[in-house]
């Protein structure tokens, strides 16, 4: 089975991983994609794809990033928040569909604050990032405008690699059938407010 799925295109990325009560809300807003009929709704992890990669980021690298999105989001309160839903390019037939992030900064202050090393091993940065709710393609349901309103500090960034498999559905509908690896996670630097008296 394994050599089987050696041969199918593998595609990796960067992504943002909120805390586990953010992880809670998305999972909820995912079943109830799910029930409304976009039947990608759980074929990707609780996250937000920031890059696509051609190879993953060392540690030092996810640290270094971490390190910049929290600096990013200290003139925030130290939040990230979502704001109306959107949609990003993904990958082959997919699109990354679900809340949009509102960061504090744009796509070249994040590429640009990295090494060269690891700007070098990006393919592609997706700007303004989404929390991935459901994966969708062409002529996929009309898509809801609005979602959950999220917020928050904690989250950690990962390396993940995601492969379509053979098979599901019959037809012209696309087979939402994958298997992905996610690497160890770094966490975001603990927010911590200035002091307002010196």
């Amino acid at each position: 089975m394994r050599n089987k799925s050696a041969s199918l295109p593998e595609f990796r990325f960067v992504i943002l991983i909120p805390g586990m009560d953010t992880r809670k809300l998305l999972h909820e807003y995912q079943d109830a994609l799910f029930a409304k009929g976009f039947h990608g709704a759980l074929s990707f992890p609780p996250s937000a794809p920031l890059a696509e990669l051609s190879s993953p980021f060392n540690r030092d690298e996810l640290k270094e990033l971490a390190g910049n999105i929290r600096k990013l989001s200290m003139s925030h309160d130290g939040k990230i928040s979502s704001a109306e839903n959107g949609v990003n390019d993904g990958f082959g037939k997919y699109s990354f569909f679900g809340l949009r992030l509102d960061f504090p900064a744009n796509h070249l202050v994040i590429e640009e604050s990295l090494s060269e090393a690891a700007r070098g091993k990006i393919v592609r940065v997706l700007f303004p990032p989404v929390l991935c709710a459901a994966l969708v393609h062409p002529g996929e349901n009309p898509l809801p405008k609005e979602g959950p309103a999220l917020s928050f500090r904690a989250a950690a960034l990962a390396n993940l690699a995601i492969r379509p498999l053979p098979g599901g559905t019959s037809g012209e509908a696309p087979a939402f059938s994958f298997e992905w690896k996610m690497g160890e996670p770094v966490w975001l630097p603990a927010y911590k407010k200035a002091s307002a008296e010196k």
